[in-house]
């Protein structure tokens, strides 16, 4: 029998638990749970870092890399799974994207009833159109889990029609934001046009297109693109910026400790991802009272303020996204305009604590369910 007085267990399985804004919600959620739940954190890649950023005195607990065998065969992997879960016997399991999918089905076979899934947006892989086989096995196995969760409108309609999941199993709950942290600053008056990017700089991101769109901007000798982030395609992007004669424009940031002061730094954010779905730094951006240039994809276009819907354009669209770029730096009176619009949107629709109340609140009817 269950001890009525133990710490309820969530055991998180995640394809990594790096800095990532999937694993800064998680950070979040499990701080705002408190200490009457003990969590779990199996890394399937290895990186722990976003547990530095879990709020003292709570209890979590991290696993580097998969568990014993479950990085074998399927059969294999599904056995050792069911091994795992049945050796730590957690109360909840979380799973994260496609990388940890396998574990909802390891969880049917160990006997686990109290399962979530949550899908956040896709890799390089599926960033221009789904596979069919992962659509299949997602069809499969999904409808072990008591509740799919999605933050954005177009994977919830991915969900229930690709996917095939009912309408009572997908949850859309957008991400949320907190509003103390990030909010507006004075802006400082200065010659130049400041745009940005916050995030990892990976091929998804495409930070490569906002140098590209910068070299075709007629504002250029009066812009700089400040790049905050790290990751794979850094090389990539600073050696285009120099083929393009724009390096002497842009600045190289790198991976910062805490973002929020580096929104203050800019005059327009600028999104130029190839791939989306509910971007928490577009969160942050409009928290922290900016206008938006970006690109079409995912919700992008629906979370921020109508009127700022008109700087946002086609993905992959270098031309497109440079005529925004110009419309928002000869505009300083839009600028302020659609930042507070954003602002108040922020405010009305993406408050931290209500939005991730309804995560916590799905958790709690996954084990009511059991």
């Amino acid at each position: 029998m269950p001890n009525p007085t133990a710490l309820r267990h969530y055991l998180h399985v995640t394809p990594s638990f790096g800095l990532g804004g999937r694993e800064m919600r998680a950070v979040q959620l499990i701080g705002l749970a408190g200490p009457a739940i003990r969590h779990t954190v199996v890394s399937l890649c290895g990186p722990l870092d976003a547990l530095e950023r879990v709020a003292a005195g709570l209890r979590v607990d991290g696993v580097a890399g998969p568990p014993p065998g479950t990085a074998a065969g399927l059969f294999a992997r599904l056995g050792a799974m069911r091994r795992y879960l049945r050796a730590l016997q957690p109360d909840l399991l979380l799973t994260y994207n496609w990388g940890a999918i396998e574990w909802v089905l390891g969880a049917r076979m160990a006997g686990l009833r109290a399962v979530v899934h949550h899908e956040d947006g896709f890799g390089p892989d599926e960033a221009q159109r789904l596979l069919p086989r992962r659509n299949l096995f997602r069809r499969a196995v999904l409808r072990y889990a008591r509740a799919v969760i999605v933050p954005s409108r177009r994977l919830e309609a991915i969900a229930r029609g690709a996917w095939g999941q009912p309408a009572a199993r997908v949850r859309y709950l957008p991400n949320g934001v907190d509003l103390e942290r990030f909010r507006p600053a004075p802006r400082t008056a200065r010659t130049e046009v400041v745009f940005g990017c916050v995030g990892g700089v990976r091929p998804e991101k495409n930070q490569v297109l906002a140098v590209e769109a910068l070299a075709r901007c007629a504002c250029r000798e009066r812009a700089r693109l400040r790049i905050v982030g790290d990751g794979p395609d850094l090389a990539l992007v600073q050696q285009r910026a120099g083929e393009l004669g724009v390096a002497d424009r842009c600045e190289f940031v790198g991976a910062v400790a805490d973002t929020a002061p580096e929104y203050r730094e800019l005059d327009v954010f600028v999104i130029p991802s190839r791939t989306e779905q509910m971007p928490l730094a577009l969160l942050e951006a409009m928290a922290g009272g900016l206008p938006v240039v970006g690109c079409d994809v995912g919700d992008v276009a629906q979370m921020v303020d109508p009127a700022n819907r008109a700087w946002i354009v086609p993905p992959l669209d270098a031309a497109a996204l440079a005529a925004a770029m110009d419309a928002a730096a000869s505009d300083p009176a839009a600028r302020a305009r659609l930042g507070a619009a954003n602002r108040a949107r922020a405010e009305a629709e993406f408050e931290l604590a209500t939005c991730y109340g309804r995560y916590l609140a799905t958790y709690a009817d996954a084990l009511a369910d059991r």
